[in-house]
């Protein structure tokens, strides 16, 4: 038999009513691996290509492949123990925060880590796989992409991921501590970045660009195909002489003087507390995002494939969710509501973490969105009712609950099929069906 947990999901679909009457009975949570041995603080699940093969990332730095045909496990890299230049650091919010493959993955082999280094400074760096299944890495391939000095431990974010556009998107949290003593995420320019209060100084051991903090709280939009040459330009994150083995895409939002004069070319999106998982809809191409909040409101935006190159103000640190914050926001600024936002608090949740709309086999499911709360296990489904709006909105008794673990994360695989990621049992889910086939399983998990 299947290993199947936890409870059918037709109480929390069942209030959205577009889809009350077609969710399948048999719907429920599954364990993507009984046989393997627990991940240790996993963050993330994805696949690279249609292979076998599923890729997880641990907090701890450790990349891992699962054979989904035989459940082996192999761990390609650990960071820890890898000589990084700079180190590796992980804990608390520290870590081996993200991993993006490249659209070319299978001709190029080109995978992306975005991580803490041995001072805690966010580092993202591109490696090359080797063809063997599972591949194996050349370490010796490194190529540093762009470093960031954080101001504290705390709201590093990291999540990285390719865009429709073919643009590397990378989130970024507000730097810490809390009520973004340093004003990071409505920061636009480098004249802009506070130096003053605890914390709030350049990071003395720190070897990048120190004009990289007004990255903090930003959501970045990078072509990692090309470089930028050395000399003048508005790169936050460039090398001393200006060059970065990035370059700006032409219709980025502050590409240039466009926007506001001297703004960092990287930034797409600001006004972000701590972005814990975005994702882009693989039908639509829309973006959604999870935005922690600080202690009043967690919240989900969400911006429409048309604006992908538009600055947004998302309103931190002046709102939480859709209530203000006491913070100040830049003037003149239209900020953009989120779609959706809850209450703070032990009987809802008080993190949120950003998920994916399903477009896999179950097709009831299809254009569902699946999102939750990594300290209260629970998930909560929305779907868009008309453009730009969801609903229902989350509350304690439309949500449904993986009591096991914490959910630090959802993954999306080629087919479209959602995972769960269960931080503190290590334990990954899907979203299954047999009314609607789950081949996955088919060959190494009866």
């Amino acid at each position: 038999m299947k290993s199947l947990l936890r409870t059918l999901i037709i109480a929390a679909l069942g209030s959205t009513t577009a889809f009350a009457q077609t969710v399948p009975p048999d719907l429920m949570l599954t364990d993507f691996c009984p046989s393997c041995a627990s991940f240790s603080s996993p963050l993330f699940i994805q696949q690279a290509d249609g292979s076998s093969l599923y890729f997880v990332h641990e907090q701890g730095g450790a990349f891992k492949a699962v054979d989904a045909d035989t459940g082996t496990i192999t761990t390609i890299v650990s960071l820890g123990s890898a000589g990084l230049p700079g180190g590796f650091s992980s804990g608390g919010e520290r870590g081996l925060l993200g991993v993006a493959f490249h659209p070319l993955f299978m001709s190029n082999r080109l995978v992306f880590f975005s991580y803490s280094d041995g001072d805690g400074d966010t580092m993202l760096a591109r490696y090359t796989l080797s063809n063997d299944n599972p591949p194996q890495i050349n370490l010796g391939s490194r190529l540093e992409i762009l470093a960031v000095d954080q101001d504290f431990s705390n709201h590093n974010g990291g999540h990285i991921a390719f865009g429709p556009d073919g643009y590397l998107y990378f989130a970024l949290g507000d730097g810490g501590d809390s009520n973004d003593p340093c004003q990071r995420a409505q920061t636009l320019t480098p004249s802009e970045i506070v130096n003053t209060g605890t914390g709030c100084s350049p990071d003395a051991s720190f070897g990048g660009n120190p004009n990289s903090r007004a990255l903090l709280g930003k959501m970045l939009r990078l072509d990692i195909d090309a470089t930028t040459p050395a000399g003048s330009n508005q790169l936050c994150a460039a090398n001393g002489d200006g060059s970065a083995n990035y370059a700006i895409p032409t219709d980025n939002p502050f590409a240039g003087n466009a926007g506001v004069a001297n703004a960092c070319d990287e930034i797409a999106y600001y006004g972000l507390r701590n972005s814990w998982r975005f994702s882009f809809d693989r039908e639509t191409g829309d973006l959604l995002i999870g935005d922690v909040g600080q202690g009043s409101r967690e919240e989900i935006d969400f911006l429409p494939f048309a604006q992908l190159s538009t600055a947004t103000n998302f309103g931190w640190d002046c709102r939480e969710g859709f209530i203000g914050a006491g913070g100040t926001c830049r003037a003149g600024d239209t900020l953009v509501n989120p779609v959706m936002d809850y209450t703070t608090s032990l009987s809802v949740g008080r993190s949120v973490t950003g998920g994916y709309v399903y477009r896999g086999p179950i097709t009831p499911l299809r254009g569902v969105y699946f999102f939750g709360d990594y300290l209260s296990a629970r998930i909560w489904t929305a779907t868009q009712t008309s453009p730009g709006v969801f609903g229902p909105q989350p509350t304690g008794a439309n949500s449904w609950m993986v009591s096991e673990s914490n959910v630090s994360s959802f993954g999306e695989d080629l087919a479209g099929n959602v995972y769960v990621v269960g931080y503190g049992n290590g334990r990954i889910y899907r979203l299954t069906s047999e009314s609607f086939g789950d081949s996955v399983f088919e060959n190494g998990f009866e």
